[in-house]
């Protein structure tokens, strides 16, 4: 278990590591498109960027699932458990490890549908950059997949360590 749970931690520095070069890229991308709209238009010099924005759009999608799985390790995605953390102990572990179930499953099936839109995008081309849009939907089923694999690396960490499901990542939410 203990391997596993070190799998999977080693994953989420790799993708750590891919969501700073994303923000990176997002940051880069978008200052250039403010530069060549507000800097260098009105100082006469037209410099066509339209692949800016398309690029910052495409970075953001696998910004956005790829956080979401991150957030998935450690239960730090905005959830409503004012319930289930009011609960006792009896009842209120095995409703969050229901509702994690219950995620499971819907993870399962967004990367069952994420695979629909990818080969639905290899025969689709990105309006400005020409660029495959299967590419672009991959970040779907790839990032619900790290998303099965977290939420069953967050439940699999409670369980070895019987520690309380419900109070995992709230101290790394606090700080």
């Amino acid at each position: 278990m203990r391997f596993a749970l070190a799998a999977i931690d080693g994953l989420n520095r790799a993708v750590g590591w891919a969501l700073a070069a994303l923000l990176a890229g997002i940051s880069a991308v978008v200052l250039l498109q403010v530069l060549v709209r507000f800097v260098l238009a009105p100082a006469g010099l037209n410099f066509p960027a339209a692949w800016t924005e398309e690029l910052a759009r495409y970075l953001l999608c696998w910004m956005v699932f790829l956080g979401a799985a991150y957030g998935c390790r450690r239960a730090q995605l905005m959830a409503l458990d004012f319930a289930v953390s009011k609960l006792p102990g009896r009842l209120g572990q095995p409703a969050r490890y229901l509702s994690l179930v219950i995620c499971l499953g819907f993870f399962v099936l967004l990367v069952e549908v994420g695979w629909t839109f990818v080969e639905f995008g290899r025969s689709e081309a990105s309006s400005v950059m020409r660029l495959s849009m299967h590419w672009v939907y991959a970040a779907i089923p790839v990032g619900c997949a790290l998303m099965v694999v977290n939420t069953i690396g967050l439940m699999l960490e409670a369980w070895t360590t019987r520690a309380d499901i419900r109070s995992i990542g709230a101290e790394e939410a606090l700080d």
